[in-house]
């Protein structure tokens, strides 16, 4: 019946065609303190189309609970995304009751709708890294064509998206990306083995294995780059740190056994997305970047491509 209902609603629900895409993840909550209206303006400036933030969590019962400790940010982001015709969402890191019966999935979208009306949010970023076994991909699945069909804000509906890894058989397999707004591929090459993968033919290689061999619509695609640094053995330093440290924000990319994506490595990616006209780019994190309005920053070095 829900996937019935999927394919009534869905030339509705999804434009025959989008403008290039960009979603970028704040999910230091706590870390708003001292953000004003200007960096809100600032990040929208340079290209960012859909602000996603943390903050939210699902209970058992499948209610929505906000842990932001000032509405403040919200009404500024919000002020802000309308300014620039774009949008503002949450991520869900965990689904506790998707082994529930249906009771508190009905919850889910009544509460959802109370937190798009009452925080003016546009869409739902799911983010829950992983479902266990093929019945709980499903029901995740199910879980965001239930949000796409019957959680909206002022009659539009919900943006939805999904973070994506390697698992190209599998997603093919349950047909997830064609039902929702956009998949976003967590393609952070600094990651796990940045001697063989922290370079541009590697995700050249995945992407291009996304859109081809699984027969990937290449505008449910977003290519997600990383603004921190990771070294060989896993571990992370936020972009602003290696900077003041003597990082080159224009250089290739490795500071002290570090590796990042320097700004011309953003802009490289943003190409590429563009020639194989890609849905769009994902950023993860914010808060490891500098201001958007520093020269220095990553977010600077998207807008030279995005929003020159």
């Amino acid at each position: 019946m829900l996937r019935i209902l999927y394919l009534i609603f869905a030339a509705a629900l999804f434009p025959t065609q989008r403008a290039f895409e960009f979603y970028a993840y704040h999910t230091g909550e706590n870390e708003l303190a001292g953000k004003d209206q200007a960096y809100f303006d600032a990040l929208f400036s340079c290209g960012v189309t859909e602000l996603i933030f943390g903050g939210i969590s699902a209970s058992s019962t499948g209610e929505l609970h906000k842990t932001f400790p000032d509405d403040a940010h919200l009404r500024m982001a919000r002020k802000a995304a309308d300014k620039h015709g774009a949008r503002i969402s949450f991520m869900l890191q965990h689904i506790p009751f998707i082994n529930a019966e249906i009771g508190p999935f009905f919850t889910f979208v009544k509460s959802a709708n109370e937190m798009f009306k009452n925080y003016s949010f546009d869409g739902i970023n799911f983010d829950w890294e992983w479902p266990r076994n093929y019945s709980e991909w499903i029901t995740y699945r199910n879980l965001m064509i239930w949000t796409k069909l019957f959680v909206a804000r002022e009659g539009r509906s919900a943006n939805v998206t999904v973070a994506i890894g390697g698992s190209f058989d599998f997603y093919k397999k349950i047909d997830l990306c064609s039902q929702i707004d956009m998949c976003l591929w967590m393609g952070y090459d600094n990651h796990n083995d940045p001697r063989g993968q922290s370079n541009m033919l590697w995700v050249e290689t995945m992407a291009l294995k996304w859109l081809y061999y699984e027969s990937m619509s290449p505008s449910k695609f977003g290519l997600g780059v990383p603004l921190y640094g990771e070294n060989r053995h896993g571990k992370q330093i936020r972009y602003s740190q290696l900077v003041a440290e003597g990082a080159d924000p224009k250089g290739n990319g490795t500071f002290n056994g570090y590796f990042f994506d320097s700004q011309p490595i953003l802009q490289d990616k943003i190409v590429f997305a563009n020639l194989n006209k890609l849905g769009g780019l994902m950023a993860w994190v914010l808060q490891s970047d500098l201001p958007p309005n520093d020269t220095r920053s990553l977010l600077y070095g998207i807008k030279q491509k995005l929003n020159p």
